[in-house]
């Protein structure tokens, strides 16, 4: 009689390990995030990279998403490795790391969209080298040269008024200014 209990005893510890491990598996994704606590991060940023070179999209992922960057500069980038065989890879035409973004220095994103709600008549007008933002009536505008980089913001509706301008900044950060110019215009449909 003891040993069927010792056998029966053994089953049940064995078959409650089985379904304790089994639990523990699924929850695991469930309990798992990011660095950031949002799961999963910047979701669909490598999106676009759908169909096109064989293998960016997977490297995207790895160092976008998984490793829960979201700025250049704003957290230690954990493996630089991935970002590199992303770039060995790259064809012409093919868009460097998606979540890489460079922050342009002559205005913030809340500056930019502060143009777009001002009430005034928008325009927009682009070059290959340069791209301008408008407002007028209350006069907001964001204008960009990329050939020297020279870039300025004005804002007359605030007291004082904003005047800035810069110019000797880097390629990458007038490339920044330029996209975001280009991309307030086109969400605008102008």
């Amino acid at each position: 009689m003891t040993k069927i209990f010792q056998s029966i005893s053994r089953r049940g510890l064995s078959l409650g390990f089985a379904v304790a491990t089994m639990l523990s598996m699924l929850a695991g994704p469930v309990a798992a995030t990011t660095p950031d606590g949002e799961t999963p991060a910047n979701e669909g940023v490598c999106d676009m990279l759908h169909g096109g070179t064989p293998g960016l999209y997977g490297l995207c992922v790895a160092y976008c998403e998984a490793q829960d960057l979201d700025l250049f500069g704003d957290k230690e980038t954990p493996n630089n490795k991935i970002l590199a065989n992303y770039r060995k890879k790259m064809r012409d035409g093919d868009p460097d790391m998606p979540c890489i973004q460079v922050p342009c220095p002559c205005w913030t994103a809340e500056e930019l969209a502060a143009i777009a709600t001002s009430g005034g008549t928008l325009s927009c007008a682009s070059s290959s080298t340069g791209a301008r933002f408008n407002s007028s009536g209350p006069t907001l505008f964001a204008t960009i040269d990329t050939t020297r980089p020279l870039c300025r913001y004005t804002d007359t509706t605030t007291v004082p008024r904003i005047s800035r301008r810069f110019d000797g900044f880097s390629d990458a950060e007038a490339q920044s200014c330029f996209d975001q110019v280009i991309q307030a215009c086109t969400d605008l449909g102008l």
